[in-house]
């Protein structure tokens, strides 16, 4: 466990910092919203709910609903500009 100043300054030191967003820091699942654009939205739900019971590691879940929704930069960008996301209440 690092101390709370330990942590501060490793994060003001890092280049780049990543995590989860989805249903945290906003509150869409962007994946699920991306697959609805798409059209496979059934497909992608029945792995999401595969890999939160623990059948299916993270990382293969990921792989395989992107590679179910194979989205194109135009439906991403359809995805934005209709469904903006939304931070979570509390979130700054």
């Amino acid at each position: 466990m690092v101390s709370h100043s330990e942590l501060r300054k490793l994060f003001c030191s890092a280049d780049a910092v990543c995590f989860d967003v989805d249903s945290t820091v906003i509150r869409e699942e962007g994946i699920d919203e991306l697959a609805k654009i798409c059209g496979v939205e059934d497909a992608v739900s029945e792995m999401t709910r595969r890999a939160m019971g623990g059948a299916v590691p993270f990382k293969a879940a990921l792989t395989e609903r992107l590679a179910l929704i194979q989205p194109s930069r135009e439906q991403v960008q359809r995805l934005i500009a209709e469904h903006p996301p939304h931070l979570t209440p509390g979130i700054r």
